[in-house]
């Protein structure tokens, strides 16, 4: 037994970093997305266009690539034929250090630390796609090949080493200075860490218009990856010669997307799309160790995250504006889900680490996409992008993910168009990364905790139970990067000359000299109201189909050019004017436009005030009832006629004159309160004399008599203009002139209604 953990303890010592090599060896494999920037395994965006959009294209197909990656059904919004071809040059600047606590290097030992760039440089990344359909058909296809995923990185070997090449201590090493995760394998070390890793996706695209908004897309996808590692940690380290290097190993895979789009024809748009997990046959490795000879052959599965998308755009004029959001699976996909050391199942070491790694252990992440495009310059949009990507790579395991440097959570690009003909354009981008701060854990060891050399101290740290990992206490393992690429794109449209840029093509193109809609065949509404300017009244200001697009500003059913009111809703009869109170008299001319009332009042209630039924302006009479035969006012009965009649023959008057006498004053107060409750009737008071004296004498007596009664009611309230006095002499006698009875009976005053 002592003799089989004596062996362990010689490979695991001889190879400490055999399994931080096998970590890295599976995130090189993982790394295949740091050729495109931030989004863990997955490219940010496809070509120059939706690179420069910040990968957005899922609700907003600028070009074909940008749909073919994202959303196969948004490819049904091109026709006609399309060429489109994207080279870029993509830099990786990954920064990996490390740290070791004092006494890891031997007893008395300072800690270490160091920081090493990678020196890969620049990698191609290539774009091509073609898509084709014919105008009027609901189908549109498209073939497209990809670079989808891709790394490298060329950590030089640590030169700055505690011993010299005779074994002996070196007196010039500086510990501040030295990154032991890159020493030689022989001193525990990784050595120089050099990987190349890409992916090539080839998909054929078919997108299908169930109507004029919505669209639906079907994608089967092929894959070609290859992987070069050096050293390879997926093999089994030899006691002696560490880690074997790797021959480039192929594999192919398949999967599949689908797409729905929907586009409102009113700017915003909606897109959604679902892309399979990428299944891969096994990579074969054919290794050899770093002196030549032939080392064991591995075999590794490692497939592509399902990815999920959903996206907006918006497009108004001069600007489109689109927002994605990815989910990327990480989690449930072979080659990211498995984390920790592989244990012996088998064998003298069974239940130990074998220096192997299971996988990466990557978590499920985000990605938000956003991307602005401007077109204020005539043949040269502008885009603005940005990308924020969470990091799956969680803080305990990011020892195992140190080749998978390329963790980027913010990317900003720039980019923009010339399009030299209505034919042919020229893309470009420029884009920027970086993370947030550094990623960094623990150094893990596979050395278990056992003293294989009596020396009272446990050899490594690893423990199934309490130390699974094998933490290295006080140790640290930590990466950040920046990314920058430069891509261009030609772009071909073969679907034929389009003068004015509105993507209908001249010979189709009833306006070609200006920019328009392929509902109006090529021909403009600058207003946006559904109305082609040729056909619309108003072209500069949206309007009403049933006014040959001018406006109606209150919605009443009438056009502002017709409507004396076009601030207010109205009525016909008013033209467009309103009547609120709806009395038949609009507004403007309504004195009391908020209540009802007859045009002959100016459009105001009419009041009865005694309610009587004769409204106040007809009633003479408005604060006492009356008839309306009589004007409103009060009708005298026979019975109050004859009161007043008896009451005005009482009336005398002082013999000779027209003054009253004594006793005449109550009748006079009392015919003053009867016609009081009749003041809007007419009387007349008449005055009478006997026949003694002459005609003029009497005439003029009876005159003043007369005048002297109206005057006293006048004075005391009874309307002047309700009210005459008439002398009729001696000409109307009531009694016999011969007799003293009679004569005193007609010397007399009378007060009657008028007929």
């Amino acid at each position: 037994m002592r003799q089989k953990y004596k062996m362990i303890f010689r490979q695991c010592e001889t190879n400490l970093i055999i399994m931080i090599h096998k970590s890295i060896k599976l995130f090189l494999i993982l790394l295949s997305s740091m050729a495109m920037a931030q989004t863990g395994h997955l490219m940010q965006g496809v070509g120059a266009v939706n690179m420069s959009m910040g990968g957005a294209a899922t609700a907003q197909p600028l070009d074909i690539s940008g749909a073919m990656q994202w959303n196969p059904a948004a490819l049904s919004v091109f026709d006609g034929s399309i060429l489109k071809f994207d080279i870029g040059a993509f830099e990786g600047v990954p920064e990996l250090s490390s740290s070791l606590p004092p006494g890891m290097l031997g007893q008395g030992a300072p800690g270490t630390f160091g920081k090493t760039k990678s020196e890969l440089g620049y990698m191609p990344m290539p774009a091509i796609g073609f898509a084709w359909g014919k105008e009027d058909s609901k189908h549109t296809f498209g073939i497209s090949a990809f670079g989808i995923s891709g790394f490298g990185v060329d950590f030089p070997q640590e030169t700055n080493l505690p011993v010299g090449a005779d074994g002996n201590p070196n007196p010039n090493w500086d510990p501040n200075s030295s990154n032991a995760i890159l020493y030689p394998q022989n001193l525990m070390g990784f050595g120089n860490l050099h990987s190349e890793y890409m992916l090539l996706q080839v998909g054929f695209t078919w997108a299908y218009n169930f109507s004029e908004k919505f669209s639906i897309g079907l994608q089967p996808t092929f894959n070609y990856a290859s992987l070069i590692l050096e050293p390879n940690p997926l093999a089994a380290p030899s006691q002696t010669l560490g880690y074997p290097v790797s021959e480039s190993a192929s594999t192919t895979g398949f999967g599949g997307q689908i797409g729905l789009f929907y586009d409102s024809l009113k700017g915003f748009k909606i897109g959604a799309s679902y892309k399979t997990p990428q299944y891969f046959s096994e990579f074969d490795f054919k290794n050899t160790y770093l002196d030549g000879s032939s080392a064991p052959n591995v075999k590794f599965t490692m497939n592509y995250p399902a990815v999920y998308s959903i996206g907006l755009g918006y497009s108004k004029g001069i600007v489109d504006i689109a927002l994605d959001y990815r989910y990327v699976d990480y989690e449930g996909t072979d080659g990211f889900q498995d984390s920790g050391w592989k244990i012996a199942e088998e064998g003298p070491f069974t239940g130990f680490p074998t220096g192997a790694v299971n996988g990466f252990g990557w978590q499920n992440m985000s990605v938000v996409s956003a991307g602005l495009q401007l077109k204020a310059i005539k043949k040269l949009p502008l885009r603005f992008g940005y990308t924020y990507s969470s990091n799956p790579i969680q803080d305990e395991l990011a020892f195992f993910s140190t080749p998978a440097t390329a963790i980027i959570a913010h990317a900003f690009q720039f980019g923009l168009s010339y399009e030299v003909s209505e034919a042919f354009r020229i893309d470009a981008v420029y884009h920027y990364g970086m993370s947030d701060g550094k990623t960094s854990g623990n150094l893990l060891s596979p050395i278990p905790a056992i003293d294989f050399n009596q020396d009272g101290f446990p050899d490594g740290p690893w423990d199934a139970v309490n130390n699974p990992l094998g933490k290295i206490p006080g140790s640290e393992v930590a990466y950040e990067m920046t990314t920058q690429m430069f891509m261009l794109g030609l772009n071909f449209n073969l679907k034929g000359k389009d003068t004015d840029g509105d993507g209908v093509k001249d010979k189709d193109d009833l306006c070609p000299e200006v920019a328009g809609l392929e509902q109006f065949n090529g021909c403009p509404d600058t207003d946006g109201d559904g109305i082609q300017d040729s056909e619309d009244k108003c072209p500069n200001e949206a309007g009403l189909a049933k006014f040959n697009g001018c406006p109606d500003t209150d919605g009443d059913g009438f056009m502002d050019s017709e409507d004396m009111c076009p601030n207010e809703a109205g009525l016909e009869q008013f033209n467009g004017c309103p009547d609120t109170d709806g009395d038949g008299v609009m507004d403007s001319q309504d004195a009391c436009p908020n209540e009802a009332g007859p045009i002959e009042n100016k459009g105001c209630p009419v009041i009865d005030t005694d309610g009587d039924g004769v409204p106040d302006d007809k009633d003479n009479c408005p604060n006492v009832a009356g008839s309306s035969s009589n004007y409103g006012c009060p009708v005298v009965t026979e019975a109050v006629q004859k009161e007043i009649t008896d009451l005005a023959r009482a009336i005398y008057f002082t013999t000779g004159k027209d003054s009253f006498t004594d006793e005449t004053q109550i009748r006079l107060e009392g015919i003053d309160k009867i016609l009081a409750e009749y003041t809007g009737s007419q009387f007349i008071v008449e005055g009478h004399t006997d026949s003694t004296g002459s005609d003029k004498i009497n005439s003029e007596l009876s005159q003043k008599r007369a005048d002297a009664v109206m005057n006293y009611l006048i004075e005391n309230g009874f309307p002047a203009e309700n009210i005459e006095a008439v002398g009729y002499g001696s000409s109307k006698p009531i009694g016999d002139n011969n007799t003293s009875k009679g004569r005193q009976a007609n010397r007399r005053v009378e007060i009657y209604t008028k007929k």
